[in-house]
């Protein structure tokens, strides 16, 4: 079983299904709609992967993201403000693009120095839209199994 301490870089995309509701993202991103009145979507997939122990994770986004800060603030309910890993959001700036991205591999791109920087054995993709509970840990150890 894979510990806690698991080498593993967290990518989430928080603009990815804006298109299919445009009225809900017209001022925030998909990531930060509220969910159940007291959560955002963003929130189960970053709390599955604090919760099974990775500790660097990238937000990427493109657009309306100033809710999205707002509702993570320091981050401190998934442990993930620390000095040395955490969280990143990596907006379109962060590598001079304008933020119009034409799909995940244009978005990957400009998340390329994050990925870089954290040199990790895996990295989890998800999107916001993951309304689940997942052990990243468990995915992992079969990933490895499987060769």
């Amino acid at each position: 079983m894979v510990n806690s301490n698991v080498n593993a870089l967290g990518v989430i995309f928080a603009n990815t299904y804006d298109n299919l509701v445009p009225e809900l993202v017209a001022e925030r991103s998909m990531a930060s709609i509220p969910f159940g009145g007291r959560y955002r979507q963003i929130d189960f997939i970053l709390s599955n992967m604090a919760n099974s122990g990775i500790r660097d994770i990238g937000i990427i986004t493109k657009y309306n993201y100033q809710s999205l800060i707002n509702h993570l603030g320091s981050c401190q309910d998934w442990d993930l403000n620390r000095k040395r890993g955490g969280l990143m959001l990596i907006p379109p700036f962060a590598s001079g693009d304008s933020g119009g991205y034409r799909g995940k591999i244009e978005e990957l791109r400009a998340a390329l120095p994050f990925l870089e920087q954290k040199n990790a054995d895996y990295v989890i993709l998800s999107d916001t839209d993951t309304i689940c509970s997942i052990d990243f840990r468990k995915v992992i150890d079969a990933h490895t199994e499987s060769g």
